[in-house]
């Protein structure tokens, strides 16, 4: 089975990894058979947000992105440093504002936002080897920051401004399902952009994951007809609403 880099941001959707998202994709992956390779940046994280009230922690303490991402999956997670799209058959980036906080800067500086160098690299290397990427919730703005001038078509449910202002393509969604941009093999789901629960969200996420695994799988043979719908309505060539 395909080994699936998992992209954290940190601990907890306010400054971090939406974590019913986190732990989702890591049950499909795991149920499928899939090798899981967590992995995060070694930095410190944008700010503390205190998920109790809401509030910034007026104590800030440092905290680092690799450190407080490795308590959703056991410490089992290395750095983005460590690893290159040589290494793995498939990328997944979990939502949550730690997306745009910890692995760019896009809440803060918008159009003019840089992504961290080390998931830069690995995203831009996965896209030109041909490897699919899964980005759900959040994520599209990440890859649309990544993957400049792609014409990268992704969905974040019913609202995509803000990736499109970075130049990519909006496709809406429903919270159960995915959307597949045939070119640039990124497959992408609202999450809890749309989702009100971990079971609304798990449809969504369930099919994206599936849809990336086959893409991978699907890589050795030269076949990624797999199971989505054609269309070449829109900006780009894709392929429309996965519904498995």
């Amino acid at each position: 089975m395909p080994r699936v880099g998992v992209l954290l941001s940190g601990c907890g959707v306010q400054d971090g990894s939406e974590i019913y998202e986190a732990v989702l994709t890591l049950l499909a992956l795991e149920r499928a058979g899939a090798t899981v390779q967590a992995m995060a940046p070694d930095v410190e994280q944008a700010h503390v947000i205190n998920h109790y009230t809401g509030e910034e922690s007026r104590q800030q303490d440092g905290r680092n992105v690799l450190t407080e991402a490795a308590r959703i999956v056991r410490g089992d997670i290395i750095s983005t440093h460590e690893i290159s799209a040589h290494d793995l058959d498939a990328l997944i980036i979990i939502g949550g504002y730690g997306v745009t906080k910890n692995l760019c800067n896009y809440s803060t500086m918008a159009e003019s936002a840089t992504v961290n160098p080390d998931i830069e690299r690995l995203i831009r290397e996965m896209n030109g080897l041909g490897k699919p990427i899964g980005a759900m919730c959040a994520g599209p703005i990440l890859v649309a920051l990544a993957l400049r001038g792609k014409d990268v078509t992704m969905t974040m449910g019913s609202d995509g401004a803000d990736m499109m202002r970075l130049g990519a393509h909006h496709m809406v969604t429903t919270v159960d399902q995915a959307y597949v941009d045939e070119r640039n093999n990124v497959v992408s789901t609202a999450a809890f952009m749309l989702a009100q629960s971990p079971l609304e969200a798990e449809a969504g996420i369930n099919k994206l994951v599936a849809e990336v695994l086959q893409r991978a799988e699907a890589l050795g043979t030269g076949d990624l007809t797999g199971h989505t719908v054609t269309t070449t309505t829109g900006p780009a060539t894709t392929t429309g609403p996965v519904a498995l």
